[in-house]
């Protein structure tokens, strides 16, 4: 029976890669663990005077409600805001302690990937393990479920894109509510560093990511690593107006972003993870349709968000709505919810661009509602029977549940995202993103 965790803070949707068994239980290390430098500012406090922020540039993000936000803020800076204290003092102390994080750059790896370019991402696959029968331990051996820690020293590169991406969130948003110059600095500076300086930024590839030692130095499922650059896309939108971040900064980040697109729609192991049947597959649309929207090309992805997702939904999810490839692994529980996730981000961008996924079923009835209808009630205490081989913190889909209870008006929904919040129900960033709904 599975034990659904709770009362942890919702951070950034940065947590350690996946490989075709993702590994998404934990929270990215602690950016003190990793390499870090001293912030270009002092750390800002509750206490500091803001900075005046231009008002008219439109707030165009990706998966964060634009509109909520906006409103949020608006409250923030007329001092009437109580219901969101306790989001608002837990914010900045996590944008205080962002300060002081990185910068972070695939270039300070301590190996040097196959190209021989140390510009190029490289990570391992999380599920993959020294074989003890062997000397040198290769090939590695597969153990579903099980995290090898190998993969987040920094001999790889995916704790420092995990690091980065959650610390540009956290600075980033708490820029835009608070307008904290600081913390936009500081944003500013750790999205140069990886994406746009040329001394220190990553290539726009994933042909390394999810290796496996002594089988292959790259796979198809390394494209999941990429989900951050969704993460980064939303701060970029929130450091908009800022004077640390300008609008040639903006217009650079998105020509990396259309490179990497670039790559998606034809390389070989991009297009591979894009014909995986299970979450893999959902996840590839996921980035690759919500970066050609961020990059402006937002034609191309409503007709591709057309063609796959009616696919995606028939081929995985159940008219009951189960998801049988996903309940099929050592952690049945996770899965469904991480697929499910990536069904959700797709449905919010099918707003963006006039197709409502969010109601989409085939005529046999399989949905993203249903599949929201078969999880929620182990959410809220339901006994989940299959195997599940740890407990989950599954706070991070708190957001999705709320977002999914203004959509089909459910009440269960929103109990269930403050159940998986728990104690942090108040005080969890969830409020910016999805505050919760008052349903009757």
């Amino acid at each position: 029976m599975i034990a659904i965790m709770s009362g942890v803070t919702l951070a950034a949707t940065a947590l350690p890669g996946c490989s075709s068994q993702p590994d998404t239980s934990s929270q990215p290390k602690p950016a003190a663990a990793v390499q870090s430098s001293p912030p270009a500012s002092p750390p800002a406090t509750a206490t500091k005077v803001e900075t005046t922020q231009k008002e008219t540039i439109e707030l165009d993000t990706l998966i964060m409600n634009a509109s909520v936000l906006k409103d949020i803020r608006s409250k923030v800076k007329s001092n009437n805001a109580a219901e969101f204290q306790a989001a608002i003092s837990q914010l900045r102390r996590e944008a205080d302690a962002a300060l002081k994080t990185g910068p972070f750059s695939v270039v300070n790896k301590q190996s040097t990937p196959p190209s021989g370019n140390k510009h190029d991402y490289m990570s391992m696959a999380p599920y993959w393990w020294p074989d003890p029968a062997k000397p040198d331990g290769k090939p590695y051996i597969q153990k579903d479920g099980q995290t090898n820690p190998e993969r987040g020293t920094n001999k790889y590169d995916a704790t420092s894109l995990g690091n980065m991406a959650s610390s540009v969130e956290t600075l980033a948003l708490a820029y835009y509510l608070t307008g904290n110059e600081p913390y936009g600095e500081r944003a500013a500076k750790l999205l140069r560093t990886w994406f746009l300086d040329a001394e220190t930024k990553m290539n726009p590839n994933m042909n390394f990511g999810q290796s496996v030692p002594g089988r292959t130095d790259g796979r198809k499922e390394g494209v999941l690593d990429s989900r951050h650059f969704l993460t980064t896309s939303d701060a970029v939108a929130l450091l908009a107006g800022s004077p640390n971040w300008s609008q040639n900064d903006t217009a650079a980040y998105k020509s990396w972003v259309k490179e990497y697109v670039g790559w998606l729609k034809v390389n070989k192991l991009a297009l591979e993870e894009k014909a995986a049947k299970n979450n893999h597959g959902t996840w590839y649309d996921a980035i690759y349709t919500g970066l050609m929207i961020f990059s402006g090309d937002k034609d191309a992805a409503a007709a591709y968000l057309r063609e796959t997702l009616p696919k995606r939904v028939a081929g995985q999810i159940q008219p009951d709505g189960s998801m049988p490839l996903e309940m099929s692994r050592t952690r049945s529980f996770h899965y469904p919810v991480f697929n499910l996730e990536a069904f959700s981000m797709l449905a919010i961008y099918g707003s963006k661009v006039g197709f409502d996924a969010w109601n989409y079923a085939t005529t046999d009835g399989k949905s993203i509602h249903q599949a929201y209808q078969f999880l929620v009630p182990y959410f809220n205490g339901k006994p989940w029977e299959r195997e599940q081989i740890k407990a989950e913190n599954e706070s991070e889909f708190a957001s999705y549940l709320r977002e999914a209870a203004v959509v089909y008006k459910d009440k269960t929904y929103a109990e269930a995202a403050d159940k998986t919040l728990g104690a942090s129900k108040n005080s969890s960033r969830t409020n910016f993103i999805a505050p919760k709904p008052n349903l009757q």
